[in-house]
Formats: C-alpha cells, sequence, structure tokens
C-alpha cells in the first residue's frame, strides 16, 4: 500500500513522464497507483490525461465520464473532458463544458479559458 506522500510523488513523475514522451512508463505508474487505490481521481484524470496526450480520445473520455459518474462536480474532470472534445475536433461538445469550467473557481479555470479563446 502507498502512502499519500508516495502518490504524491509518483502522480509528479507519471505527470512529467507523460508531458516528456514517456507515455508507457507513465501509464505504468498510474496504472500502479490505480491498482492499490481503485477510486484515486488523480491517478484517473492522469490516465486520462496520458491517454488524450497520444490521440487515444476514446479512452480518455471512458474515464473522465466514470471520474463525473461518481462526483459530476469535478470541474478538473469536467475540463480535462473539454480538452479531450477540442483537441479530437468535437468543439461544439467542448463549448458548454469549458464554459461551466471558466465560470467556476477551480483550479482548471485557466485552461478552460485558453481553449474557450481558441475555438
Amino acid at each position: 500500500m502507498f502512502t499519500q506522500e508516495e502518490i504524491r510523488r509518483l502522480l509528479d513523475i507519471a505527470s512529467y513522464g507523460t508531458h516528456k514522451g514517456l507515455t508507457v512508463q507513465a501509464r505504468n505508474i498510474f496504472e500502479s497507483i490505480l491498482s492499490d487505490q481503485p477510486e484515486h481521481s488523480g491517478a484517473k484524470l492522469g490516465l486520462a490525461h496520458n491517454h488524450i496526450s497520444v490521440g487515444e480520445f476514446e479512452q480518455a473520455e471512458t474515464i473522465i465520464k466514470a471520474i463525473l459518474d461518481s462526483n459530476p462536480a469535478d470541474t478538473d474532470a469536467k475540463c480535462l473532458l473539454g480538452l479531450c472534445y477540442f483537441l479530437s475536433d468535437r468543439k461544439d461538445e467542448a463549448k458548454p463544458i469549458l464554459e461551466e469550467v471558466k465560470n467556476s473557481d477551480g483550479a482548471s479555470k485557466a485552461l478552460a479559458e485558453d481553449l474557450l479563446a481558441n475555438m
């Protein structure tokens, strides 16, 4: 079982790996966290972002919608779903989601604003 500090560090490493193109390695870390804590939303969001980073939009959407099923108010998940739709050329679906995130006080507000400015 991972401690919260270990999970925080692993999430940082996996996120960095995703950004550096180490997709498989990062995915293994996210999946390891999820095997230990299946409902860890940070690991789920990281895994979804990992799928988005390589154009696997359907897989990302499935993960994000599962998060939103259990927590419909999760603005980070909503923003990631908006990003998924934006990048998969489903901007008509992305726009209302991103508008909602833009009008929230969440950490994803700035990303939502940037994406909306580029529609």
